[in-house]
């Protein structure tokens, strides 16, 4: 999820904790949006919960891929508010472990999964990537959208993913790299300033995802797709169209964020990619 909340800086947290209870505006907007909050269901809740490129269908792409089971465990790391958390209870009937750097995202989180029945099968944890408080060999999966931006020390963070990873177990990530022509133009969704964006190339996280003894799946390079997504994305806000979701949780500068990214995409200044890995058995 665009929730790149797994720094240890102040700064990155407060680039995503805004003022006011997030819950409350997410209710507003639902209300306003003609939705009966006593009867509400996972889905009414995908417009402001999958506010990753690409949103739902990326998050169903990377299911897909993973495919989670009934009886499994599965950590979603840089969870945001917990959209692709329920939809995996929901749709996969798996349990979900959510962790978020901010406190604000956690709580919302537990507040929405409670709101539409899933708070049995989603928890979530306000904690750091590169430290994460869980035991070894503890997951069947991790799962992470858009989780490493704001993170330097890759490596620290995949070493960390396969020690919770049990053997056998999988790894899929879906992530913003960085592109040949330079930094991204700021601010970006994960990032006011170039200072707090902490990109890495997709060779650069290849090898540091193979350096902890995970094997190689899956790998294929979204740009393409990411760019015709922020195309629609720009159009529908130039059009007064755009989904409202995304600037509840970002606020007002959400749209020039947007818009930095579609010019970002296009100069080949980032890059999407979708990784699926293996823990040896």
């Amino acid at each position: 999820m665009l929730a790149i909340l797994m720094s240890p800086s102040p700064n990155v947290a407060s680039h995503y904790a805004r003022e006011g209870t997030l819950t409350g505006r997410i209710l507003s907007a639902l209300t306003a949006a003609g939705k009966d909050l006593a009867r509400l269901s996972p889905a009414d809740l995908t417009p402001y919960d999958q506010f990753h490129s690409r949103g739902h269908r990326a998050t169903e792409e990377l299911a897909q891929l993973l495919s989670p089971q009934a009886d499994q465990l599965v950590l979603d790391l840089g969870c945001g508010i917990g959209g692709p958390a329920r939809w995996l209870a929901d749709q996969r009937g798996c349990r979900v472990v959510g962790l978020d750097l901010t406190e604000v995202y956690c709580l919302t989180a537990r507040e929405l999964s409670a709101r539409v029945g899933l708070n049995g099968r989603s928890s979530f944890v306000c904690g750091n990537g590169l430290a994460l408080p869980f035991a070894e060999a503890g997951f069947d999966q991790v799962w992470t959208q858009h989780a490493a931006m704001n993170i330097a020390d890759k490596a620290r963070l995949y070493r960390e993913v396969a020690r919770v990873l049990k053997p056998g177990g999988r790894f899929g990530l879906y992530d913003v790299m960085a592109g040949p022509a330079g930094d991204p133009h700021f601010p970006v969704p994960w990032s006011n300033k170039a200072e707090w964006s902490h990109l890495m190339a997709p060779q650069g996280v290849r090898e540091a995802i193979l350096a902890t003894g995970l094997k190689e799946r899956h790998w294929r390079d979204l740009t393409a797709e990411a760019k015709a997504w922020s195309e629609k994305a720009v159009a529908a806000q130039q059009a007064g169209q755009a989904n409202t979701g995304p600037a509840i949780i970002l606020g007002p500068s959400f749209a020039e964020m947007v818009a930095n990214l579609r010019r970002s995409l296009f100069e080949d200044r980032i890059t999407v990619v979708q990784a699926v890995f293996d823990k040896p058995g």
